[in-house]
């Protein structure tokens, strides 16, 4: 992958900037959706009190206090963090107050060795409270705290402008001051000659930005996530249609089918790589170890086609943990399926000649 081509030392792989949360992941039946009115799968902006109110419903029955298991969360920090633990070097920027829940945020980028280059604003960060159903799937009830006030001045423009990728998701367009600082970092990339990689996220995300995103979609980005509902909502058609389509303007787009597997396109490129078969405990971050192992992927020259299945391999392991976690041996594993993905693209090299 080409390096940026601005002046100066290049020392990072990745920057990202996106919303700082804190994540309160619960296991819950799915009477408590139905109980609560909530849509099963989808993120949704709540207030404080809300959260609170989704605790107290939940609660077990001998009234004692729900005590969630704790993680750093946010997106874009879960592909940073993930792909930090396979070796690539990364930056995040965002907003987090002088709080505990700040606090375990930060601790939670420095144990994955990502750079901090939070701003810190007086209120309350971001949180999520993530009910996990029996079948693994989460539904998200999230609390943006401080990360709406993030602002343009807040922007790592020398951390963007030393890195190979700018990354992002379609959460970030969301308060006009936050529209204005995705923007000028967008620009900052632009001009330093970094490559745009986006995560549509959410179709919440997508249906709440899909003017920004179409906008970029047709000369901004140049490496876009989706899954099947995301792409469908930005194209009207089903994934390898829309993978295809995207890839008319996009140089690399991989779009998730869940069991089915993923497609992705690149140029005269378009593969299909199905989905491993494992027993999924909770698919929170399954998409962001996606993102995280096929932007590795591309940052080690690897086929397209190799990149896919790095991502497929590491959202099918993290789905078997509760939380964004990965296993110890993730890292060998993963360097195993590029090697194999080199000898197979030197192979048909050779045949060709």
């Amino acid at each position: 992958m080409a390096r940026p081509s601005s002046a100066g030392a290049v020392d990072l792989e990745i920057t990202g900037i996106e919303n700082a949360i804190l994540d309160l992941l619960v296991r819950v039946d799915d009477r408590h959706l139905d109980e609560m009115g909530l849509d099963k799968g989808i993120m949704k902006l709540v207030s404080a009190d809300e959260q609170n109110a989704i605790l107290d419903h939940v609660r077990g029955g001998d009234g004692e206090v729900l005590q969630p298991e704790i993680e750093a969360g946010g997106s874009c920090a879960n592909v940073l963090r993930a792909a930090s633990l396979l070796g690539v070097t990364a930056s995040y920027s965002s907003a987090v107050a002088n709080d505990d829940t700040g606090r375990l945020f930060e601790h939670g980028l420095e144990a994955s060795r990502v750079r901090n280059r939070l701003a810190h604003i007086d209120g309350v960060t971001g949180t999520s409270v993530v009910l996990v159903t029996p079948d693994g799937e989460r539904t998200m009830n999230t609390h943006l705290g401080v990360c709406r006030q993030y602002r343009a001045e807040h922007v790592p423009e020398d951390d963007i402008r030393r890195s190979s990728i700018f990354f992002t998701t379609g959460y970030i367009w969301d308060t006009p001051n936050q529209i204005d600082a995705i923007e000028h970092a967008i620009e900052v990339a632009r001009e330093a000659g970094a490559r745009l990689a986006i995560d549509l996220a959410d179709p919440f995300a997508v249906g709440r930005s899909k003017d920004h995103l179409l906008r970029h979609k047709e000369h901004g980005f140049d490496i876009l996530f989706a899954n099947a509902e995301e792409a469908r909502m930005m194209t009207g058609l089903a994934p390898e249609a829309a993978a295809r389509e995207l890839g008319k303007t996009i140089e690399v787009v991989a779009v998730k089918d869940g069991v089915r597997g993923a497609w992705v396109h690149r140029g005269e490129e378009v593969h299909h790589v199905r989905a491993h078969r494992v027993e999924v405990v909770d698919t929170t971050g399954a998409g962001d170890c996606f993102a995280a192992g096929f932007l590795y992927g591309l940052l080690r020259d690897l086929p397209v086609r190799t990149c896919c299945e790095i991502g497929i391999a590491m959202a099918a392991d993290t789905i078997t943990h509760l939380g964004v976690k990965l296993s110890p041996d993730i890292r060998e594993r993963l360097t195993a399926i590029g090697h194999q993905g080199q000898r197979e693209t030197q192979q048909r090299l050779q045949a060709a000649q």
